[in-house]
C-alpha cells in the first residue's frame, strides 16, 4: 500500500507538465521545493527535537551561492546547487557549534540572529550580492542546454525524489539510530557511549544542506534573489510545515509543504494575499490544538497510513 502511493504521488508529480498554464507549474515547482527544505527541517526537529529558525539563513545560502557561483564564476548549474547544498551545510554546522548548549526556546532565538545577520551580510555584500537591491538568479541549465518552465520543473522532482531516497535510508544508518536515541533520553543515549553533541552537529548540517539544496532550486526558478526574500518569515513557514504536516513524517513534510506553501499561491491568485501570514498562525494553532501529529496523522487515523 505505501509504494502503491508513492507511486501514485510520483505520477502525478510527473504529469503535471502535461496541463496547460505557467503558473501551475511555478506554484508546483515551488511547493516541490517547499517540501525539501521542509523536510531538512523535518529530520532536525523530528530525530533530535532541536528547533532552529536558521531555515531563512540556509534556503539563502544556497540561493546566492548558486547564483554566485552560476554567473560570476561560470560554474554549471547542477554543480553549483550541489556546491551551494554543502556551503550551506558546513556554515550550518559552523553555527550550530556555539548555540547547540543552549535548549528549547533559547536554541530557537539564538538561531533566529543568524538570519538577521545572513540579511545584513547579504545587504552590504555590494557587487558580490547584488546589495539591497539584489540582482537576477541564474539561468535554468542543464549539461549547457536551456530548460524551459517544464524541463526545470522535472529536474526539480527528480533532484526532490533523490533527496528524499536518501533521507529516508538514514533512519536505517547508524546516525540514524543515534538521532532517535537522543530524542528518547540524551542521557540514556549517552550512557551507551553515543556522542550527543556530535550527533546533533550532524542533524544540524544535514537540515542545512537540504535546506540549502531546496534555495539552490528556488533562485532559477524565480530568477532574481534579494534579502527580502530570505527573512524571518521563510524560517517560521519551514517550522509551520513540520508542525501542520507532521514532525518525523515523511508524508508530513510534503502535506505540509503543500498546504503551507501551496495554499498562499491560491489565496494570491484569487485576491487574498493580505491573509497569507494569518495562515500560518491559523494552521500552527489549530494542529497543535486538534492534530498533535499534523495533517499525517489525521491521514493515519482515517486511513491506516504508515510514514
Amino acid at each position: 500500500m505505501k509504494h502503491l502511493r508513492l507511486t501514485g504521488l510520483v505520477a502525478l508529480a510527473l504529469a503535471l507538465p502535461l496541463l496547460p498554464g505557467g503558473y501551475v507549474l511555478y506554484v508546483a515547482s515551488l511547493v516541490l521545493i517547499y517540501v525539501l527544505a521542509s523536510f531538512g527541517t523535518n529530520i532536525l526537529i523530528g530525530y533530535t527535537n532541536l528547533i532552529s529558525l536558521a531555515g531563512a539563513t540556509f534556503f539563502g545560502v544556497g540561493a546566492y551561492g548558486t547564483t554566485i557561483l552560476a554567473n560570476q564564476f561560470g560554474v554549471p548549474l547542477p554543480l553549483a546547487m550541489l556546491m551551494a547544498g554543502l556551503i550551506a551545510a558546513m556554515i550550518g554546522v559552523l553555527l550550530a557549534v556555539p548555540v547547540l548548549r543552549l535548549e528549547e526556546v533559547f536554541l530557537a532565538i539564538a538561531t533566529l540572529g543568524f538570519v538577521m545577520i545572513f540579511m545584513e551580510l547579504a545587504k552590504q555584500g555590494g557587487d558580490l550580492t547584488g546589495g539591497e537591491s539584489g540582482m537576477p538568479g541564474p539561468s535554468p541549465t542543464l549539461f549547457g542546454l536551456p530548460l524551459d518552465e517544464r524541463g526545470l520543473y522535472l529536474y526539480i522532482v527528480v533532484v526532490l525524489l533523490a533527496c528524499l531516497w536518501m533521507a529516508r535510508n538514514l533512519s536505517d544508518s547508524r546516525f540514524g539510530r543515534g538521532f532517535l536515541a537522543i530524542k528518547g533520553s540524551e542521557v540514556a543515549a549517552r550512557s551507551l557511549g553515543l556522542d550527543a553533541a556530535r550527533l546533533k552537529l550532524v542533524a544540524f548540517g544535514i537540515c542545512a544542506f537540504y535546506t540549502g539544496i531546496a534555495g539552490a532550486m528556488f533562485a532559477p526558478l524565480v530568477r532574481f534573489v534579494d534579502p527580502s526574500v530570505f527573512d524571518i518569515m521563510v524560517s517560521i513557514s519551514f517550522v509551520s510545515m513540520v508542525i501542520v504536516g507532521g514532525i518525523g513524517s515523511v508524508w508530513g513534510s510534503v502535506l505540509g509543504a503543500v498546504f503551507v506553501a501551496g495554499a498562499p499561491q491560491v489565496l494570491t491568485y484569487i485576491g487574498l494575499d493580505n491573509v497569507q501570514r494569518s495562515l500560518y498562525g491559523v494552521a500552527m494553532i489549530l494542529s497543535l490544538r486538534f492534530l498533535p501529529d499534523g495533517l499525517v496523522g489525521l491521514l493515519r487515523r482515517h486511513r491506516g497510513t504508515g510514514r
